[in-house]
């Protein structure tokens, strides 16, 4: 954009006529209007790349928790330790005893 506006004010300060003076402006805003539509365009373009890469990445994050969820289930109660562990064998070999006789 600014090479164009320098080319412009180059013109015309070295330009004779009026004339000389509107066709160099109106080749100047036209080249202006162009690059604004093609950096538009690009834009719109990028946009659309951005949008996709969000969308990529909120789907790879809500798999990656399902993965993470699904992978590691918590346990309902925590680990028992060793004497616990004695201690309900011993109770349910009771009840055992106790529903044979």
């Amino acid at each position: 954009l600014l090479p164009f506006i320098a080319y412009f004010c180059l013109q015309a300060g070295t330009m004779s006529s009026p004339q000389n003076q509107i066709s160099s402006l109106t080749d100047a805003v036209g080249r202006l209007i162009d690059a604004y539509t093609s950096m538009k365009a690009r834009n719109r373009e990028l946009q659309e790349k951005l949008d996709a890469a969000e969308e990529a990445l909120i789907e790879a994050r809500q798999a990656n928790s399902h993965n993470h969820n699904t992978s590691t289930p918590t346990p309902a109660a925590p680990a028992l330790s060793a004497s616990e562990l004695d201690a309900l064998v011993e109770e349910i070999d009771s009840c055992i005893a106790l529903l044979k006789t």
